[in-house]
């Protein structure tokens, strides 16, 4: 008889590993796949039908995004140095194991999403190393990178034509908007996916297997709709209806069926469209995230990786005729009994100024609402993100120490349509902040919360608005928890990547234009203000929110004789991909909100 694990270790609980992202073999014979099963991130490859799971990676480093050629017998992967995202390319040889590093000695950020040509020859992938990010395509025998795309725009994740003769790939072009571009593979003039001549906002090209048409998503039309472009005739089609959001099309080898993802009230399900009669079948293991899918060659299986809250994110199949699902990997122990983890029930509120905006309320399986405990307002990242009902060991963890959790989707966030999204533009720090602290408010109106034991915490843009939280509503909170956060809108934007830089100026503004509503928002000239204990965690090689943003808040806070904690992790950059530093930061963290929320 196993015995269960109900009380949720820590050490256990964080130990559990994650599939990230995966490739099928162009036969469908086998799966590769970036994993922190052994505790750092390695390639897998899965075979089928036997099963037999392979480790053909290792070392101190991070590979990610595995991509086969398309004879099946190489991997192209990604690596990057302790978090910093200046990502190398590595080809790998399935038959001897042997691997090498194809762009040594290179400074420039690459992005990890690498793509073979139709023929082999060919590497494409998008870097910064002409100080933009531009489409590059190099010999996979190795070789200097040669620029395919030229223009104004910050481009990423190239895809080929069946033919090989075009590359589509997406741009930032403004606010929070992308486009859809061709360019031929040997460079020349690029052209810009269009409705009626008209450019629209469009996103993650998917080129049919004749290579006549271009599946994308899109916010055009107010939510993130599924379209399909004749680039010939210049026409769109459009699938989805706008009523939910869906997203990252797919289609069969036959191209006879369109898959995508489809949001559904904080759950992303896998719609599946039969291109010929039009009709829809929706599949889901059971609620949660289910993403990054594909078909397999035999037309009948797909593939995708799945992740709910009692589910770690694992790679599945389901077979399509008789919507048999089956798990491929499993990175939950035995050990621990699924029934302790807590789903999220969808709730709203209204912020200070009349907005509904929603979030994910948990409560522990011992919540008594006569005893007002303590809770914390946790805040996703992004901002252009979502909670969703997916794994997330560090709220699963809380909750089982007693903690009433409420994660809002506050302004700025995905899943709820285009106006939403944009709604905290030029008020980053600001608008969004209501929206937080709004949901604080919420616990205690409906009385779920003692009011004096209630704190703060989130990760990267989580972070920043804690730390706004902390120093602009100080009177709201017990404790407050940054993780890998920014709290200077100038120096920010003056060290980050040159990417982030431009997504920054079209959301945020100008630092000297707008210099007032830089300061304004951001807390590190407020750090005065904060009245509570307050616990920063970093990883040292952070491209995104640089460790000196950190280090800066480490200074004020010595200089006031504030209480807090700091937390550097010396081999991380944004995440904490390291199981041992994962099982440090979380527990490290857990203690630190205890202790101040007086949990008993």
């Amino acid at each position: 008889m196993k015995r269960f694990q109900k009380s949720l270790d820590s050490e256990l609980l964080f130990r559990v590993p994650s599939v990230f992202n995966y490739d099928v073999s162009p036969k469908s014979d086998m799966i590769a796949f970036s994993w922190n099963k052994s505790g750092q991130v390695e390639i897998y490859v899965y075979g089928r039908p036997t099963a037999k799971m392979d480790l053909v990676t290792k070392g101190a480093e991070s590979k990610i995004s595995p991509s086969f050629a398309p004879n099946g017998k190489q991997l192209a992967y990604t690596q990057d140095y302790q978090g910093d995202e200046n990502f190398d390319i590595f080809l790998l040889d399935l038959p001897d194991g042997k691997s090498w590093n194809v762009t040594p000695d290179t400074s420039e950020a690459i992005y990890p999403r690498v793509r073979w040509s139709p023929d082999a020859k060919k590497l494409a992938f998008a870097s910064n190393r002409e100080k933009k990010f531009s489409i590059y395509t190099m010999p996979s025998s190795g070789g200097k990178p040669e620029r395919i795309s030229s223009h104004k725009f910050s481009d990423s994740d190239p895809e080929w034509s069946p033919d090989g003769k075009w590359l589509a790939f997406n741009a930032l072009v403004t606010a929070q908007d992308y486009g859809v571009f061709l360019v031929p593979s040997n460079g020349g003039e690029i052209r810009r996916l269009t409705e009626n001549d008209k450019p629209i906002e469009a996103s993650s090209p998917e080129w049919s297997p004749d290579g006549k048409e271009v599946a994308f998503m899109s916010a055009e039309r107010g939510s993130s709709d599924i379209g399909i472009w004749n680039p010939a005739s210049g026409s769109v089609e459009w699938v989805t209806d706008s009523r939910y959001e869906c997203y990252d099309p797919k289609w069969s080898p036959d191209g006879h069926r369109l898959a995508y993802e489809v949001n559904r009230n904080e759950n992303v399900s896998i719609a599946v469209q039969n291109r010929e009669t039009r009709t829809m079948d929706i599949l889901e293991v059971e609620p949660g995230d289910h993403s990054q899918i594909d078909f397999g060659s035999d037309l009948e299986t797909m593939f995708f990786i799945f992740s709910g809250p009692r589910h770690p994110p694992d790679l599945w199949s389901v077979n399509l005729k008789n919507r048999k699902f089956r798990q491929l990997t499993n990175s939950l122990p035995s050990t621990i009994d699924q029934t302790v983890f807590v789903t999220g029930t969808p709730v709203h509120f209204s912020s200070n100024d009349g907005l509904k905006i929603p979030a994910l309320l948990y409560l522990p399986k011992t919540f008594d609402p006569t005893k007002h405990g303590p809770s914390l307002v946790y805040i996703h990242g992004g901002p252009t993100a979502q909670h969703t009902s997916e794994w997330n060991p560090s709220i699963q963890h809380l909750i089982n120490r007693g903690y009433i959790i409420i994660a809002p989707n506050y302004r700025g966030s995905s899943g709820y349509g285009r106006k939403f999204r944009e709604a905290n533009r030029f008020v980053l720090g600001g608008k969004d902040l209501e929206d937080v602290v709004a949901a604080a408010d919420y616990l205690v109106k409906e009385r779920l919360t003692d009011p004096k034991r209630i704190g703060v915490l989130g990760g990267s843009y989580g972070g920043y608005l804690t730390m706004c939280a902390l120093t602009k509503f100080p009177e709201y909170w017990a404790v407050g928890a940054a993780m890998v956060p920014f709290l200077n809108w100038f120096t920010e934007i003056e060290n980050e990547r040159e990417d982030l830089q431009v997504w920054d100026r079209e959301n945020m503004g100008d630092p000297k234009k707008d210099h007032d509503r830089f300061m304004d928002c951001s807390p590190i000239f407020f750090i005065d203000r904060i009245k509570v204990p307050v616990q920063l965690i970093a990883g040292a090689h952070d491209p995104r929110c640089p460790v000196s943003e950190t280090k800066q808040a480490q200074k004020e806070l010595q200089k006031l004789g504030k209480v807090f904690d700091l937390v550097i992790f010396e081999d991380e950059g944004h995440g904490l991909r390291k199981l041992d530093n994962r099982v440090n930061a979380y527990k490290r963290r857990a203690e630190f909100l205890d202790k101040h929320l007086n949990l008993s």
